[in-house]
């Protein structure tokens, strides 16, 4: 808008000159004083023009501030990902070197050597960087069953129904679509709210969360990128 008001006013000058010097058939003092007026004008719309482009200069030079600190913020931000992801594979690597944690499809798994309770196994396996296990099908229910490192024992896995009947994995709170439950398991009622596999099958039995049970962790093994408008958005927040 201001762009076309002052277009308009330097050629509504401009025309106003040329028509009086055009109708002038010499320069009288009359005539000197049109010219002036109209050089009046047209340093208005100079000193007007001016201070347009001094305050659009400002302008522009907050804007490209601000973009000079976000982008600060979002170099900042990255640079913290990438030093805890080059923790995550060195530690990882070392985990994977000591056999600690064996990689299954993309998957690491963790088969504690001592037991405790479901909440304590839980915040332990998070305390790894992983989950308690989340068992998605049939197949990788049955490798797990074959990894445990003590055969006759019980293993905590992520599953608990904090409210009655509903199955949901802890690491995610996603319905449990596939399920073993050994003969008349599932539906132990309100003291039974914690899964693990039962001793010698590839079966889960529902029981009490303060049982003393191994447990197995899971983490990906795979890193997922994070784009860059989610790491400044997060920051904003």
């Amino acid at each position: 808008m201001h762009t076309i008001f002052v277009v308009f006013l330097v050629c509504t000058a401009k025309f106003a000159l040329a028509i009086r010097i055009q109708n002038l058939p010499c320069i009288t003092n009359e005539s000197q004083k049109d010219l002036k007026e109209a050089r009046k004008e047209l340093t208005t719309v100079d000193n007007y023009l001016e201070k347009t482009v001094k305050v659009l200069t400002d302008e522009f030079q907050k804007t490209l501030n601000s973009m000079k600190s976000q982008l600060v913020t979002m170099q900042t931000n990255v640079s913290k990902i990438v030093k805890k992801v080059d923790t995550d594979l060195i530690l990882m690597s070392k985990d994977l070197e000591e056999e600690q944690w064996t990689e299954y499809l993309g998957h690491c798994y963790y088969f504690s050597s001592k037991g405790g309770p479901w909440y304590e196994a839980e915040r332990l396996c998070r305390d790894f960087g992983g989950y308690l296990v989340k068992i998605d099908n049939s197949t990788e229910n049955e490798w797990l069953h074959q990894k445990r490192l003590h055969k006759s024992s019980g293993y905590w896995i992520g599953l608990t129904d904090l409210i009655e009947g509903e199955w949901r994995w802890s690491v995610d709170q996603s319905l449990a679509t596939f399920k073993a439950w050994a003969s008349g398991h599932g539906s132990k009622g309100h003291s039974a709210n914690c899964v693990s596999f039962s001793g010698t099958r590839n079966t889960w039995f529902d029981t009490s969360c303060k049982t003393g049970y191994y447990y197995i962790c899971e983490r990906n093994f795979y890193l997922v990128s994070v784009p860059i408008r989610e790491i400044y958005v997060a920051d904003q927040r």
